[in-house]
């Protein structure tokens, strides 16, 4: 009995570590043989952590690319209010010297295990431009639209090379 058990035991563990096993097969393909592990702090935030500010505030003051991976509200219907925002916000970026340099719908995700909607990347002069903005009268005046629109997001800071 306990025999029985022991190869049942291990055909279990075999069959769900044989996904695993492709997906690092995989994994070696594309990025060669080592496995990089990304810390994940959480998705779909709202706005930064204390020590995610203090570390953007930190920034060299040069040119910074901001990525933005954005899940929509319900399902995709907050996009309405998003685009809203996006339209709004164009004119603000311009006048601190910002812009969105691509803007684009996610179709599948290929490689990771997260799903978003949309993909926005916004060039601005240095990281205090952004926060300048975030802080004006202007953008708390459409922020709301954002804020509707978005489950969440995650914006990573970008140094073009």
């Amino acid at each position: 009995m306990r025999d029985s058990m022991d190869n049942k035991t291990r055909r279990d563990f075999i069959a769900s570590t044989g996904v695993a096993a492709g997906l690092t097969a995989l994994a070696t393909m594309f990025g060669g043989s080592k496995m990089v592990n990304a810390q994940v702090l959480g998705l779909n935030a709202m706005g930064p952590t204390p020590e995610q500010a203090q570390a953007f505030m930190q920034l060299p003051d040069q040119p910074v690319v901001m990525v933005n991976l954005l899940k929509f509200r319900d399902g995709g219907a907050g996009a309405a209010d998003y685009g809203e925002y996006g339209r709004n916000v164009e004119k603000i970026l311009s006048d601190i010297g910002a812009e969105i340099i691509f803007s684009g719908e996610c179709k599948t995700t290929f490689i990771g295990g997260a799903e978003w909607d949309r993909i926005a990347m916004v060039r601005y002069p240095n990281s205090r431009a952004l926060l300048q903005m975030a802080q004006s009268a202007e953008y708390q005046a459409i922020s709301g639209d954002r804020t509707s629109g978005l489950e969440g997001q995650i914006n990573i800071a970008v140094f073009e090379s």
